[in-house]
């Protein structure tokens, strides 16, 4: 077993996120490697798999990719809830009848629970947004918007937090703003599902503040129902007119699309001024001039508006090329289309705002270029030698923030997962020229939309139409405009009916002319010239006209570089005139320059009588770009920066907000800060900040440390909490920020700093309800760890456990049992009865593999651990699982309904027959209870075949993660929902808003613990308790528990075979039974007493046995978990032992997957293991396993070395380079052993692999099988393991992990404490070709035969390899030919030598006995 033990004092991180995961590691961890979601042919990493989660529980189903069977959320479902939860909560305790209070009412949360927050004050959560209050001229106030954990403030730059958004009804702040006209005046945004395609944390559009934060309300564009617009339903940006805080600009992903509104009345009314299904991650302003904006457009480039955001166009260079030719195949307008970048973010110089910086996430590369005229084209920045950074890669589409210098704008600070400074070089860099293609709208959105615009020979899916067919027209500048009178004639082209994309040019057929609402000018030309159009009308319908949806509304619109003719009378477009008539085929493409799609704008009606002032310029500028060189110098070092600059390493990673505060415009001096997933970081005020270490620091302390003080900026995202028994101690399990637990010493409070112990995403955790020095906790794919120390030091287990975990870990504990742990895994579940030491592992067949997902969870019953529930999903195809053996066998509940992914099990305090599921499925059952162990079950949610989709009794529409019923009062139940907590006092007939101290934030886990305290884990706001005096009396429900059988071994008695079994009484029984191998062996009824006890049994034979102790109480059998126990013959210790392995009688060594035997190529018999010998997979493992043949004859220790020596050959799987025994990535190998009891086995050599020898490495890389030729001597001691007088057993063990596996491992020649034979290397070479010894090997009578040669009597002498002589004889050999019996069947299987003496001849033989 190798197990890892953490000292708490030297346990430091070494990141907080993964090579392919945003969480943190622990130094030299032997950790299984963290596994992608696989779903189908989908796959998710790193922040990913927490957004699959929380999407897959609201879809209903794990592959979130096909439609849902169940209704979708509204993008503000949370907001809208919680507003009706509170107005109906206010009815309730509202008698309307008489105007008083209704005395019927209970809520007996707020009326008997005490709230209190328990910090951690040192571990903040995610954070992106953050600005300096321009009301404060020191500059010391700042807000924070916490995605999890709602708006923050601070007045003492960042040393001390406060929350102010207690009153927002979704506190997923994604970005803030405010002018510096009227600073009472904040906007917040929420939402960050614009991030990436999954469902992440979702927002209410946008919020608004007039007296600096005090109170909240929405602003957003609401439906008729009151729901926040699907469309401004995750704002990714906000800006803010620093002269008027009434104008503010959004970007935004929802509905289908993504979208830019403006609003000039301070959120009263919004005006649509940009949209496009490719997500606007960002829009900037320029710090110098508002008017100058910036959108980041993730996939396709930048777009650019000179009016404050009223409008945006394409400056030139939106794909980010160094120039956006006329014809490129992507377009003009939406060029990339996500092939060659994925997320970028923008920053723009202080003083020129036509300086912009480009941070480009490019599909497993980073690139940063710089714009120097506004967009039109982009320069790339290379490093000094040429290379490219990797700070994105691989998560720049969650990772990518940007800034510039506030006074250099040849300096650029950019981050990912760590944060880098780059000062442009001086050198001129390599010139290029070209030419780009701009695109400029005004005030088109108000009307209209674009899909793309596409020129030349991207105007045909068939570039050589164009080609052939246009006639060369020369380049223009072009502007269409529309508005009052603007009108001209076009010709009328139509398409196969029913036509969409892909339509070839030779199947549009000219119809006729009409007029359409626009007008097509030559904008190149002076004075301007109208030229010549041509449209695609789709439905074929006689006119221009646009529908809402871009697929349906492809009125194409061709313009010609032909002048205007009114006649309409151009030959080379409509032949003769006729419809359809051969001569017009291509006509739409002679001269033509462009193909624009255009679609109308959402909530416009077509009017084309009645179009505003508004127009399209498509422009061709000349331009000139480089490839520039920059200096790097790297300002933190957690991941990225490649671990060789320990720098700044207190700065948590995942790094989402780069910015700047200047300090002195006289002296240029200016603060960094940096918002993460660890919270806000901020450096010194200087000239050049950053780059030193010690620079940033958190809430006002420098430190190494990375979870220093906070300031209380309680935004932590925990999944998991509990209470350490007897103190106000409390543990807890954190996204992004790993598992922390409080000082004993201290009433854990808001401004508690934590000890974090252990890194990664932590989950559930555990701390042991009697002992208080027991605590339990991990991170994701089942990553446990142990502390039974109080947190001194931690055991690593996860080598332990079956199958592959979740996501989300889950672990499951038994008030009554509290040394019995449970967890999940992909083949079942997993158990403990000593608090984590050792596990075994229960496989449940049927459709677990349907029910088990990252989401799947194990429950024991709080009343009763005989019963354990466990599973992920509950539909037509998966089932929950229920164990009425104390998690021995698992069979499946019955059905409530077709649901789905499910969030949690629970169970109840008193009543071992009722446990509850719950889900997070939009309209259906949230909470199910089953009275029988899952043979019925009934919604206490309300909402079960409401055709409506809403509850019957109050309850929510939202997900719920948590359920608690109080044991003292069953009608009173907990949910932690989505928007808080909420309360039943009828046994969930009715539901209520619990209102108070407590935020309205995910609940994922609530307990009940001592000092009559629950403990809350929230999703934002960090561990909270409810004190109630009714539970501080709380005794667990009483039960009677199984024994628990700690060891057996088998005794010492020479004369029968019998066993020890250590049975921990766990309850009172009134007798205790032992059975092996089924069969009952003995009875006791010493037991009305709890605790240790030592029983020893017979039993018949030698063998392996499987025993297990049941406990009788009465009359109902408790039966404890199942020992195996190797039963050998009790043989007497020795000083010295040896063996050729053809020697041996048999009972010898207790063989587990060895064999003794013959192997092809090798003379005699050999100790082997199979070859090849089995993976763990093949085994039925998934975390490796051991075999092993162990001596039974007891060696005493002496002083003789070499202690162990034998040959032997190992061919098994070598470890990644680098690694050494007890290392992650050592895989297979093979040690020797000793024990003194038999149970506690030590090395006496490291473990080693096929890299011990270069033959043996050579044979594993090429497959061959072992040969003599491969024997290698092998040499170990007992000391310093051992002592001289030690009486120990000796075993050879290998261990195979998952999968690869080689041809094995053979042992031959032992010897113990004793020399080498005296023949060893002696040559037997046949002197005389015509003496024989047939047959050889043989088993022991074979004949020795002589052909004319040796005439005359000769001596027969036969010794074993020691040099002993077993045989003596002289042969009549008078003839010279004769033959002669021997027989030596007497004697032990081994090998001999036969030698024969005439005279002075000599000739020796090797026999073989077997």
């Amino acid at each position: 077993m190798r197990r890892l033990y953490l000292p708490l004092l030297i346990i430091f991180i070494l990141a907080s996120c993964s090579k392919n995961d945003n969480h943190l590691y622990l130094k030299n961890n032997p950790t299984k490697g963290k596994k992608s979601i696989q779903v189908g042919e989908a796959k998710y990493d790193g922040p990913e798999k927490y957004m699959y989660y929380h999407a897959a529980v609201k879809h209903g189903d794990v592959d979130v990719n096909k439609p849902s069977r169940f209704r979708s959320y509204k993008p503000d479902y949370k907001r809208i809830e919680l507003e009706r939860a509170i107005e109906k909560l206010n009815s309730q305790r509202f008698s309307r009848s008489n105007n008083s209070s209704n005395q019927n009412f209970s809520a007996y949360a707020q009326d008997n629970a005490t709230f209190i927050e328990r910090g951690p004050y040192n571990s903040p959560g995610r954070t992106r947004a953050l600005i300096v209050d321009a009301g404060d001229p020191t500059k010391n106030t700042w807000i924070a918007g916490s995605v999890g954990g709602g708006v923050w403030k601070t007045t003492d730059g960042g040393s001390n937090w406060v929350s102010i958004s207690n009153d927002m009804e979704n506190i997923a702040i994604s970005w803030l703003g405010q002018s510096k006209s009227n600073p009472d005046v904040i906007y917040a945004a929420t939402g960050e599902n614009w991030i990436g395609s999954l469902g992440d944390i979702a927002g209410a559009g946008v919020y608004k503040s007039i007296n600096g934060g005090d109170s909240w309300v929405n602003v957003s564009t609401k439906d008729s129902g009151g729901y926040v617009d699907a469309k401004f339903s995750n704002v990714s940006r906000l800006l803010v007119d620093p002269d008027n805080s009434d104008i503010v600009v959004i970007s935004t992903v929802g509905g289908g699309g993504s979208y830019i509104f403006k609003t000039v009345d301070g959120g009263s009314n919004w005006t649509l001024v940009s949209t496009g299904a490719a997500r606007i991650q960002q829009i900037i302003a320029a710090p110098s001039d508002f008017n100058i904006q910036y959108a980041a457009v993730r996939g396709v480039g930048v777009l650019k508006s000179v009016d404050a955001g009223s409008s945006w166009s394409n400056p030139g260079g939106i794909g980010l090329g160094s120039t956006v030719a006329y014809d490129n195949e992507d377009g003009i307008y939406g060029v990339g289309g996500g092939g060659n970048f994925a997320r970028l973010e923008l920053a723009v110089s202080h003083q020129n705002p036509d300086i912009v910086f480009a941070g480009i996430d490019g599909n497993a590369a980073s690139f940063l270029k710089v714009s120097y005229d506004g967009g039109v084209v982009w320069n790339l920045l290379k490093n000094e030698d040429n290379t490219d950074d990797d700070w994105l890669y691989p998560q720049g589409w969650f990772d990518n923030t940007i800034t510039v210098n506030p006074f250099n704008d040849s300096i650029v600070y950019y981050a990912g997962r760590d944060a880098t400074k780059a000062t442009i070089l001086p050198n001129p860099g390599v010139s290029f020229s070209g030419s780009t293609t701009t695109v400029t709208l005004e005030n088109i959105t108000s009307h209209m939309n674009l899909v793309n615009i596409w020129g030349g020979s991207a105007i045909s899916p068939d570039e050589t139409e164009w080609q052939n067919n246009a006639d060369n027209p020369d380049l223009i500048d072009i502007e269409i405009r529309f508005g009052p009178g603007k009108r001209q004639k076009a010709y009328r082209f139509s398409v196969p009916e029913g036509s969409t994309s892909g339509v070839t040019h030779n199947l549009y057929t000219y119809q006729d002319v009409v007029e359409v609402p626009f007008q097509v000018w030559n904008v190149s030309a002076s004075p301007e010239e109208q030229i010549t159009v041509s449209f695609r009308d789709n439905k074929n319908d006689g006119e221009f006209n646009l529908e809402e949806t871009s697929g349906e509304s492809r009125e194409y619109i061709f313009p010609q570089n032909l002048p205007y003719d009114e006649t309409m009378s151009q030959s080379d477009i409509i032949g003769d005139g006729t419809p359809g008539n051969t001569l017009s085929l291509y006509g739409q493409l002679h001269k033509s320059l462009y193909l624009l799609w255009p679609y109308l704008a959402d909530g416009v009606s077509w009017d084309s009588e009645n179009l505003p002032e508004s127009s399209i310029k498509i422009q061709l500028v000349d331009a000139e770009y480089k490839t520039l060189k920059k200096s790097v110098e790297y300002m933190t070092n957690q991941y990225d920066n490649g671990g060789a600059h320990d720098i700044n390493e207190n700065v948590h990673v995942d790094h989402h907000n780069l910015g700047t505060i200047v300090d002195s415009e006289v002296d240029s001096t200016f603060i960094l800060y940096l918002t993460t997933d660890g919270g806000i970081y901020y450096t010194i005020s200087d000239k050049d900040p950053g780059v030193k270490d010690d620079h940033f620091h958190r809430a006002g302390v420098i430190s190494d440390i990375m979870f220093g003080p906070g300031g209380g900026y309680n935004t932590t995202q925990f999944y998991g909490a509990d209470k350490v028994v007897g103190f106000d101690q409390y543990i807890a399990g954190a996204q992004d920020n790993g598992t922390f637990y409080s000082p004993r010493d201290e009433n854990a409070s808001l401004t508690t700093n934590y000890f974090h112990p252990i890194g990664g995403d932590g989950f559930e955790v555990i701390a042991h309800f009697t002992d208080p020095d027991k605590m339990f906790g991990g991170y994701q794919g089942n990553n446990f760890f142990y502390s039974h120390d109080a947190g001194a030091n931690w055991t690593y287990i996860g080598g332990l456990l079956s199958g592959s975990g979740p996501f989300i870990n889950r672990v499951s504990t038994s008030y009554q049992d509290p040394d019995i742990l449970y967890t999940i895994n992909s083949s079942g579940v997993d158990k403990s009865t000593d608090f984590g030491l050792s596990w075994s592992g229960t496989q449940i067949g049927g459709a677990w593999g349907n029910t088990f997902w990252s989401g799947a969870d194990v429950e024991v019953s709080q009343s009763n651990p005989r019963f354990v529930y466990a599973g992920g999903i509950m539909s037509a195809g998966a089932d929950i699982y229920i164990s009425k053996d104390w998690g021995e066998t698992f069979d499946p509940v019955t059905k409530f309904a077709n649901l789905g992914t499910i969030t949690g099990l629970y169970s109840h305090p008193t009543e071992d027959s009722t446990a509850y599921i719950l889900f997070g499925i939009s309209g259906e059952a949230k909470i199910i209870e089953t009275k029988d162990l899952g043979q019925t079950w009934n919604d206490l949610s309300g909402f079960h075949l409401n055709v409506s989709g809403k509850s019957s009794n109050g309850f929510p529409d939202v997900a719920v993660y948590s359920l608690l019923v109080m044991p003292h009062n069953s009608d009173i139940i907990w949910a932690g929902t989505e928007i808080g907590l909420f309360e039943s006092t009828d046994r969930g007939q009715s539901w209520h808003k619990v209102i108070g101290d407590l935020p309205n934030v995910t609940i994922w886990d609530m307990k009940v613990k001592d000092q009559g305290q629950v403990v809350f884990a929230t999703h934002g706001r960090g561990i909270w308790t409810a004190t109630l005096d009714d539970l501080k009396d709380f005794v667990p429900n009483p039960s009677t528990l199984p024994p628990v059988l700690l060891e057996g071994f088998q005794t010492d008695n020479k004369e029968a075979y019998e066993i020890s079994a250590k049975v921990d009484l766990k309850s009172p029984y009134d007798s205790i039974s032992i059975k092996a191998n089924g069969v009952f062996r003995a009875t006791y009824y010493d037991t009305e007493n709890t605790g240790e006890k030592d029983y020893i049994f017979g039993v018949d034979d030698k063998g392996d046995f499987e025993i297990q102790a049941i406990g009788y109480d009465n009359g109902v059998s408790y039966p404890s978990n199942v020992l195996n126990i190797a039963v050998n013959p009790i043989l007497n210790a020795r000083t010295e032992f040896s063996t050729t392995f053809s020697d041996l009688v048999g009972d010898e060594f207790y063989l587990d997957r060895f064999r003794i035997g013959v192997q092809g190529g090798f003379d005699g018999r050999q100790l082997h293991t199979e070859h090849p010998y089995e993976s763990g997979v093949d085994g039925g493992y998934t975390d490796g396993y051991s075999v092993h043949a162990m001596l039974n004859i007891p060696i005493i220790v002496t002083d003789f070395t070499p202690s162990i020596r034998f040959n032997e050959i190992v061919i098994v799987e070598p470890g990644e380079p680098g690694t050494s025994y007890g290392d992650y990535g050592y895989w297979d190998y093979v040690i020797v052993e000793a024990s003194k009891d038999g149970i506690n086995w030590k090395g006496l050599i490291d473990g080693y692999d096929a890299d011990a020898d270069p033959a043996w490495r050579a044979a594993y890389n090429s497959n061959v099988f072992g040969n003599p030729d491969m024997l290698r001597d092998r040499q170990v001691n007992f000391k310093p393991h051992f002592n001289e007088g030690d009486t120990v057993k000796v075993r050879f063990r290998l261990f195979s992990d998952d999968l690869t596996v080689g041809w094995g491992w053979l042992v031959d020649d032992l010897y113990i404490q004793m020399e080498t034979p005296v023949v060893q290397g002696i040559e037997f070479t046949k002197i005389d070709d015509n003496i024989s010894i047939f047959p050889n090997p043989s088993s022991g009578e074979f004949k020795i035969q002589f052909s004319d040669t040796w005439r005359g009597e000769i001596g027969l002498e036969i010794i074993d390899i020691f040099g002993r002589p077993i045989y003596n004889e002289n042969l009549d050999n008078g003839s010279g030919s004769t033959s002669h019996d021997v027989d030596i069947t007497s004697s032990n299987d081994g090998i001999y030598i036969v030698q024969l003496v005439q005279g002075d001849k000599k000739a020796m033989f090797k026999l073989v006995k077997e």
